[in-house]
Order: C-alpha cells, then sequence, then structure tokens
C-alpha cells in the first residue's frame, strides 16, 4: 500500500491552515503545517521531505517572497503551489517558477485540483527519469 503524499500547508493563518489540513486529510493526503518562514525552512531540514509545498506568501510578501526562493534553491525537487490572495505577484520570477499560482478563496476545488495535476505531473516525470 503507497504512503499518502505529505504536504506542507505554509501560512501565517492558524485557521487557514487547519481548514486545509482538514480538507486535504479527507482527501487522503497527510500534512504538516508551518506557521512562518523559520518553520517552513526548519521542515526542509528533516529527513523526510514532503511531497508538495502548498504556500501563501504573506509573511509579510517580502519574507514569503525570499522564504519561497530559499525552497526553490535547496529543494528544488519539492513541487510548489502557490496559495495566495496576494495575485499581484503572480508574475513575480520566483512565483513564476512555482508549479501552480492559484487565488485563495472560501472554496478549496481550485487548489484540489491543482495539488492532483502538480502530483500526477511530478509522478510521471520521475517514472520517465527511472526508464
Amino acid at each position: 500500500m503507497n504512503n499518502p503524499l505529505l504536504i506542507l500547508i505554509a501560512d501565517p493563518n492558524p485557521f487557514v491552515r487547519s481548514f486545509l489540513a482538514r480538507e486535504l486529510s479527507a482527501q487522503g493526503y497527510s500534512t504538516v503545517e508551518a506557521g512562518s518562514g523559520k518553520e517552513i525552512l526548519a521542515q526542509l531540514y528533516l529527513k523526510t521531505l514532503p511531497d508538495l509545498l502548498v504556500m501563501e506568501l504573506d509573511f509579510p510578501v517580502s519574507v514569503g517572497l525570499m522564504v519561497l526562493e530559499k525552497v526553490q534553491n535547496l529543494v528544488p525537487t519539492v513541487p510548489q503551489i502557490i496559495y495566495t490572495h496576494f495575485t499581484e505577484y503572480e508574475n513575480h520570477p520566483s512565483v513564476r517558477k512555482a508549479d501552480d499560482f492559484i487565488e485563495k478563496n472560501e472554496d478549496p476545488s481550485d487548489l484540489l485540483h491543482s495539488i492532483s495535476e502538480v502530483t500526477r505531473m511530478y509522478k510521471a516525470n520521475t517514472l520517465r527519469m527511472k526508464d
């Protein structure tokens, strides 16, 4: 039996983290939460890396962008989905390197679809690399 994907939910709002953890767990994913840039980076130094990062940019934004850049440099194999209200940053170079950009709203269906697509793409690429 396969282990569920481990998703790191990075958002400064504990209510959003809790909501997303509940929604993702209901879909069969395993989650871990980070409420600060320091907590996000700490997760990257653990023995088991997350399979996916879902990240809000508002840490404030300058900190969020800096953390995103560090994630991309430290663990480029961990896919990232930016899930934020800050749509004006969609074309920032670091944000464009992320695997998807979803505008945050009260309905997580767009995020769930994105997670499914991004993880499917990474699995397909990983299988191709093994051949």
